[in-house]
Order: structure tokens, then sequence, then C-alpha cells
């Protein structure tokens, strides 16, 4: 961690997690449009089509479709990891989530019930009837980096390390991926 980014952030008690100091307000606005700007489309988009996904070009035309609305998770790591649904049915475990916001990017601690998946090595979740609303690492800590903003205003920020078992939530619009980098985890979370 920089010197930059330790000064703006602090851990709290005892669940070794970093989390952001209160910005300016100018900083914060910037941040909020960075984020609502990215949800007003896929806002649109789920409007647009009959099921919220991304519909096939009309026209016949070759090419690709538009991507659909669905969390992703990538599991670049050598080691197994689980994914949740925070809704639907068979949601019979918990999972305690440290950011449960509506942006997925504000330290929010709750325990939600879940319906919790393992994912192994190599593998990817997510996508059209395979809901991913977080993840996590049972048996060991992770890194994570998470997008603010887009466009010219995209940053990567340092969100801090979780211990094992502690759950990050992504949105329908996030794609989330885990490599490993010698012994650690290291997760990102992006969004177009």
């Amino acid at each position: 961690m920089t010197k930059a980014n330790k000064a703006n952030t602090v851990k709290t008690g005892n669940t070794g997690i970093w989390v952001e100091r209160a910005r300016p307000r100018r900083t914060v606005r910037r941040t909020a449009v960075g984020i609502a700007v990215p949800m007003a489309a896929v806002a649109s988009l789920m409007v647009l089509t009959p099921s919220g996904t991304a519909a096939a070009n009309p026209g016949g035309e070759s090419g690709a479709a538009p991507a659909a609305a669905y969390g992703e998770l990538r599991n670049n790591t050598r080691w197994t990891m689980e994914y949740a649904s925070f809704s639907g049915s068979g949601r019979v475990h918990r999972c305690d989530v440290w950011n449960n916001s509506p942006s997925a990017r504000k330290d929010n601690w709750t325990n939600l019930s879940c319906k919790q998946v393992e994912l192994k090595a190599g593998q990817k979740a997510g996508g059209p009837g395979n809901d991913v609303d977080g993840f996590t690492f049972e048996d060991r800590a992770y890194d994570l980096y998470m997008q603010f903003g887009s466009g010219s205003n995209k940053e990567m920020r340092y969100m801090g390390g979780f211990k094992k078992g502690v759950w990050t939530k992504i949105t329908d619009i996030d794609d989330a991926r885990c490599e490993t980098l010698g012994s650690v985890a290291r997760c990102y979370v992006t969004f177009p």
C-alpha cells in the first residue's frame, strides 16, 4: 500500500480490513457519478429487453450481441473458492458480507442468508441462470481491488486484505477475477 493510499485509509477494529476515510465532497460526487452512469446504462438495457438480457441483433447481421448484465466470477487461482447467491431459493447458508450496499463499494457489514457454491481453480461462474452475488475463499485471506469511475475517471482502489470467510458482494454489472500472486489470492472487481 502506498503512503498516499495508507494516509486515506484506516484499519477497522479486529476485522483486519482497511476502509477508506471520508473524502472531500467533490471526490464523493465524482465517484457517485462514476458508479451511477454505468448502473443507469444497465437499467436501460434491462428495461429495453424482455428478460433483462441482451437481445441478439434483430437484423440478422453477423457479429456479437451486446453483453448481458450478469455478475461474473473467474477463479484464476490454484485454490478452490466459493461464490454465493443472496436471493432466490435454496438460501440455506449464512454469508458475512462486508460491502452490502447498492453499489457494493461501501463498508456495510451484514450477515445474509445465501446459497454457497464451490468454484474450483480455473473455473468461472455467472451469466444467465447462474447468479453470482458474492465470493470468498473459505481457507485463506485475499486482497481486493475494486474499480471506481469509468472512462478517463476509471480508478482501481485497494479495498484491503480480507480474512478467510469474509464475503465480497458484486453487482449484476460487476466482473470479478481472482488470481494467484505468490502465496496470495488477489481479486479484482471491475465493470464495463
